[in-house]
């Protein structure tokens, strides 16, 4: 594996924790915190910083060691391998999920004559393709389209601003206390526990391995930001019921930008953001499972590669029949796959800390021993 910058890792690390922006997150907020679902995403993204320092800490054990082979060396082959099992098939159900919920916004929106199967396929080949070479050119790809991305979504929502009302978000603290955790928590559910998949990259491969931690915090800090401003000028721009009213709101915003100011009827080029998001992410999900299984060279492992990705196809395409069922599955079936994650993390680092304990125990025994004898 050749080694990437941190600013690639970080771009990667940002479109795993704003992919579920388009669609998912605003479905999940406008179902419960309503006119203060602004409050509820900063309030996820405040308790989303637990998971993200959590895996700051796995990253930091046995550096030169992806997670798979961290498990395999806290746990033993057979213990290590059934939660790698256990992991890939988390990262498996993530994957089919964004798949869905990218391509019914393109064939909504943009392909509506188009079969969904026909746009999943066109999609996944471009991930199985990227996914079969090396991580480094996942993290080029990746630098140059979150980069693009940042960009169109700064001038986009700059744009924005003469169209905002304030009052659009009032009043503040309508809604139940604890309708507004219970989302709050399912947001910071989807969008920070799957970010244990960045240890997929060993921290000794990372140019810089230092900058690691802040430039981490820095991309969790960017993505809040980004997260925050979306659902604001959701809500302030359409108003409520109107968010309400759209299955894809964010997008329905996008319909009154005007880029410097005389460019219209630009929103299918600035909605672009969120399916290279998903492309990204789909692409180091297929990268991250085929790697779970170690192949005995390249060609076996584009084979694996191409498994998946059609394993991904067909399970979506069973899974889903319409956006009715899919909505459903979000508010309940996914939340609580991707609340196991939070198993995933408690047992490494119970595991790491008992082996820092015992090592630490030994060590006092052989001074003692030490001592006594001299």
């Amino acid at each position: 594996m050749k080694k990437i910058s941190y600013l690639e890792l970080t771009a990667i690390f940002l479109a795993i924790i704003i992919t579920f922006n388009s669609g998912i997150n605003t479905y999940i907020l406008k179902q419960a915190a309503v006119v203060n679902s602004w409050i509820a995403i900063t309030i996820a993204y405040t308790i989303g910083i637990i998971p993200i320092l959590l895996t700051i800490y796995l990253s930091n054990y046995q550096e030169d060691l992806n997670l798979f082979e961290k498990n395999k060396h806290l746990f033993g082959d057979i213990f290590g391998t059934v939660i790698n099992i256990f992991i890939s098939l988390i990262l498996f159900v993530i994957a089919t999920t964004i798949l869905y919920n990218i391509t019914s916004f393109i064939t909504t929106q943009f392909l509506y004559r188009t079969p969904m199967i026909i746009t999943s396929i066109l999609l996944i080949i471009l991930c199985i393709y990227c996914s079969t070479k090396e991580i480094n050119v996942i993290a080029h790809v990746s630098i140059i389209l979150m980069s693009i991305n940042i960009f169109v979504f700064l001038i986009s929502n700059l744009s924005l601003i003469s169209d905002i009302k304030l009052d659009n978000l009032l009043p503040i603290l309508k809604t139940n206390h604890h309708s507004l955790l219970i989302s709050s928590l399912k947001v910071a559910i989807i969008n920070t526990l799957p970010t244990i998949i960045i240890l997929i990259i060993p921290k000794n491969k990372i140019t810089n391995p230092q900058k690691f931690t802040k430039w981490l915090l820095i991309a969790y800090l960017i993505g809040t930001l980004i997260s925050i401003i979306t659902i604001i000028t959701t809500i302030s721009v359409l108003g409520i019921h109107l968010t309400n009213a759209f299955e894809y709101s964010e997008y329905m915003v996008l319909k009154k930008v005007k880029l410097f100011g005389f460019l219209e009827r630009v929103e299918n080029i600035i909605s672009m953001q969120w399916i290279t998001e998903a492309y990204i992410y789909l692409t180091l999900i297929i990268y991250t499972i085929a790697k779970n299984i170690p192949p005995k060279n390249d060609k076996v492992f584009k084979y694996l590669n191409i498994i998946i990705g059609s394993l991904i196809i067909l399970t979506n395409k069973i899974a889903f029949n319409n956006i009715t069922v899919f909505n459903s599955y979000i508010n309940s079936k996914f939340i609580s796959i991707i609340s196991l994650l939070i198993i995933i993390y408690l047992i490494m680092i119970s595991k790491i800390i008992f082996n820092k304990h015992k090592i630490c125990k030994v060590s006092k025994k052989q001074a003692n021993n030490l001592q006594h004898i001299s």
